[in-house]
């Protein structure tokens, strides 16, 4: 994989027109989705997360579909802080791959 700037969730200033190569590891995201009441499209995409110093994270969402039948598009934004209930373990194939080198 490519390299990626810290902040991958950002378009650079200078934007590539093919936009599906900005995306980075969000690329399996692009695409028309399908939800349960018809198609519709995702217009623009973004989120911000932020590391906070006392141990949480957050994170912004701005998203903007075109959904049939809607004379505008549709703004959506989200928002949450996450706490940490337990520390990180790795997955179980990574675990294995770990125990197999010891």
């Amino acid at each position: 994989m490519g390299e990626f700037p810290a902040d991958i969730y950002t378009e650079p200033a200078n934007l590539d027109f093919d936009t599906l190569r900005n995306l980075g590891p969000l690329r399996p995201m692009a695409g028309i989705w399908e939800g349960t009441k018809g198609p519709f499209r995702t217009d623009s995409f973004r989120i911000k997360v932020t590391i906070n110093p006392d141990g949480t994270w957050s994170y912004f969402e701005d998203t903007v579909l075109i959904i049939p039948g809607l004379e505008k598009p549709f703004h959506h934004t989200d928002r949450n802080t996450l706490f940490r209930i337990a520390e990180p373990t790795p997955n179980p194939m990574a675990r294995g791959q770990r125990e197999e080198t010891l």
